[in-house]
Formats: structure tokens, sequence, C-alpha cells
């Protein structure tokens, strides 16, 4: 039910894409809004900061004053604060009603949301649920962590939000409840920011659990974090699998046959052929998890097996993922920047067996385990390229585990030169950082832009 907003004060921290959106809605609804960011005014940020004060919202850049305690008892938080940071703390100790730009959208919002969770593949699956609900005449767009935030959606005609939800948002959206709620995976990701792995998983069970708790639950069957929450839930559950014999014993499940078949089976119901993966044109086998998830999602949805199987295959992929750039002298160059974590790049590598790739991997470390990684890129990697500031830890542990094919780069621009003197003929070159971004750039929409750019400079010379 939507609040009446007209004259109340609201604190906004962080001038974060879903920090600026929520100003900008709720200075529509009538609200006096104050906005406090940590960093000063500079060239990249001063443009919001002008656009923000020209609607009459107070703005406050440099620092967090005592004005974050004194103007109002709610506060907005953007998903890069951590509970631990120090005004988080106070703001809290002090009494103020704290939540995300998520939860203000639920709270506003009249239709459903399908949300999607997991440490790896949300991007994917939110924009496939979104493409195949859309080819069935469906307003459903694609919001939340996928880049537009959902409060800048809530005014417009929609049937379904497609949200991909990160733990961030999901810590601070206390009545958040979807319609379906998908857990692709677990794996110790962002611990940087939770403090520990216990955290990290509560926050992605709270989607799940108690009131939270949506009509349906899309769980990932070989993950045993999925099986651990499923006994959590009160959602009924559509298991997802590669392997059919994890599901057999399911009520209700989607699967692949023994000819590449994906197979929904709802108890009571006669068992639904939707598509062949051999049909698809997204790259890799995780991917073909991505596709059972999203397809039950549509199917759970009323969208009819013909619509799902041929938006499904007709599904190019997303931008920044296992995304194809440009082959130069028989050298494909493929820009995976999305993959800001060491288990995203395990797919991205396996995707391409038997072929063996020249990985370029580093930026801001997570300090995350590499143990698996390591094994990994001793298969798949003819070479690797590091660079940032995780290059040395991942060398280390390369090093560690015997795996000495290494080169260090001071730059992309360097690191994808280097990469390509290592290629072979039909060797893949794949910038897949296993890190996120923001040692050299914003975020993984601007490194992977950037590497793009290398790599077409290249072509370019190439032509001439």
């Amino acid at each position: 039910m939507k609040t009446s907003w007209t004259d109340k004060p609201v604190t906004i921290l962080g001038l974060s894409r879903s920090g600026i959106a929520s100003a900008q809605y709720l200075v529509g609804q009538g609200v006096r809004c104050f906005l406090s960011e940590t960093l000063p005014t500079t060239p990249a940020n001063k443009e919001s900061v002008l656009s923000l004060q020209a609607l009459g919202v107070e703005v406050e850049m440099g620092g967090h004053s005592s004005r974050c305690f004194e103007y109002s008892d709610l506060v907005i938080v953007s998903p890069g604060i951590p509970p631990s940071s120090q005004i988080l703390k106070e703001l809290a100790l002090s009494g103020k009603t704290i939540i995300s730009e998520v939860e203000l959208a639920y709270r506003e919002a009249n239709k459903p949301f399908i949300g999607i969770t997991g440490t790896n593949g949300k991007t994917t699956t939110t924009t496939l649920i979104s493409a195949i609900l859309q080819a069935n005449g469906k307003k459903a767009p694609t919001c939340g962590n996928i880049g537009t935030p959902i409060i800048g959606l809530v005014t417009q005609p929609v049937d379904y939000f497609v949200a991909e939800f990160s733990s961030f948002q999901l810590a601070y959206s206390p009545t958040l409840k979807t319609k379906i709620a998908l857990f692709l995976n677990f794996r110790p990701d962002h611990l940087d920011w939770h403090g520990s792995v216990e955290a990290y998983k509560r926050a992605k069970f709270a989607l799940f659990q108690d009131q939270h708790s949506p009509e349906w639950a899309i769980l990932n069957a070989d993950d045993p974090i999925c099986r651990e929450l499923a006994p959590l839930t009160q959602a009924q559950i559509l298991w997802f699998s590669r392997n059919s014999q994890a599901v057999q014993q399911e009520d209700n499940f989607i699967t692949l046959d023994a000819q590449g078949n994906v197979i929904l089976q709802l108890k009571g119901k006669p068992a639904e052929t939707i598509l062949n993966v051999k049909d698809l044109k997204l790259v890799g086998a995780h991917n073909h998890e991505n596709v059972l998830a999203a397809a039950g999602t549509c199917w759970l949805l009323g969208t009819p097996v013909n619509v799902i199987g041929e938006a499904t295959t007709a599904f190019e992929g997303v931008e920044h993922r296992l995304e194809p750039v440009a082959t130069i002298h028989g050298i494909s160059y493929y820009n995976d920047s999305k993959a800001t974590n060491p288990d995203a790049v395990l797919s991205a590598l396996s995707a391409f067996d038997p072929k063996k790739v020249v990985l370029i991997a580093g930026g801001r470390d997570k300090k995350t385990d590499l143990q698996e990684f390591v094994a990994s890129v001793k298969a798949h990697a003819h070479h690797v390229v590091l660079l940032g500031e995780a290059a040395n830890r991942f060398a280390l542990e390369l090093n560690a585990g015997g795996y000495s094919e290494i080169t260090f780069a001071d730059s992309l621009e360097d690191a994808v030169l280097k990469a390509t003197e290592k290629a072979l003929p039909e060797t893949p070159v794949l910038f897949s950082p296993a890190c996120s971004s923001f040692d050299m750039f914003k975020n993984f929409e601007e490194r992977g832009q950037a590497f793009k750019a290398i790599v077409q400079n290249l072509l370019a010379v190439s032509s001439r």
C-alpha cells in the first residue's frame, strides 16, 4: 500500500543509481529529501548533484554530517554501504528506520515481483525471464541489481517486476515478498561487505523465509545450500538440475533428459517438453541451468510452452557475460567482465572445453578462496595474464598449485596485448576477471566497455 508522503522528510545515503532514483521518485511524491555522500563533488558526479539540487534535494558531499541524524527518522541506504560502516551502526543505534531502495519500491509498487538471487547467473537468468514474458505480451522489465532501480519503474504500467537482487539489497528489505523467488547457487562472495559466509548466506535466505516466503521457490537441486534452504521456506518448490537423477524423487522439477530436452514435471500433471539445448545460442553448459530456472519461472506464470521455447532459443545472452567481441587472425576475444568472483570464472573456462584459453584476470580482490579457481585454470588455461590489486595473491596461489604460465600487466590495454602475444591460433582470449572492478573502474560495465574498445582498436589496426 502506497504511503502518503506529502512534505515528509527522508534521508538518503549514497549518490548511487538507487540513491538518485529514490530521491527523484520521492520528490515527485512531495517528499523533502536530504542526500548525503562520502565522496567529494567531482566532474564525474557534478551533473547528478546539480540535477538533484534543481529538484529541491538538499545534497551533502564529502562526508556524513550530523544532518544524517537530525533530518528524518527514515533512511534509505545505497547497496554499496556495508552494515559494518560507522554511519549505519550509529543510525541503527539512534533508532532510525533503515531500508533499501528495493524495499521502498516494494512498498510503493502494486504489481508482483519475480526475484532472482544467487552468486552467479543472476543477470542472464533475469534478462531471459524478461525476454520470455515480453514475448508473451507482458510488460516485465528487468530491474534491481541488473542496473535499473526498481523505484524508477513503479509509476509505469508493469505486469511483473523481474528483479535481480544482490545480497546487499536484501539485507535492508524487511517486508519484501515476491511471487516467485529463484536461488540459482551459492558460493562465498562479498565477504568484504558482509563480514562472514554466514552473514552472506542469511542475506540470501531472507528472500525465502518466514513472512518473505514466495508462492514458489525455484531452487538448484545440485547446490547444498539450496538444499539447506528448502525446509526453511513455506513456498512450493520447483527444483532444477541438468542431472535428471538429482530431481527424479521430487514432486516438481525441471531438468534435461539424455537427448538434451528441457523437461518440466509438476506433481499430478503430464510432463512438458519445452526445448532442446542444442538449439540455444547461449554458450556454456552453466547456461543450461539458467535456462532451466527461467523456463520454469515463465511456465509457472502461465507462459505457453511454444513461446518459452521460441524466446529462449532466440536469446543471445547479455552484455559483459561471455560476450563475443571480435576474431582477429584466428584469435577470438570474449568479454566476461560480469565475472566478479572466482566461481563465475569456472563456468566461463569450462564453456570453451576442450579448447584452452588465455585468461585475463584480476582487479579488486574479494579475498575469496582460490582453490577451485586454481584447479580450473590448470585444466583450461594455456596462459594467464594478471593485473590489478589482486594480481600478486592470484599469482602466489597459482604458483602454489603448480601453475606457472603467468604474465603480469600494468593496465587492461597492456593485458590484452600480452594475452594476444601468448595466444596460439584458434586460442580464445577470455577476459574473466574473478574480481570486482573498483581498483581501476567504477563498475564491471565500464570495465567491459573498456575491454571491448581495446579489442575493437586491435581489429581496426589489423585491418589496415
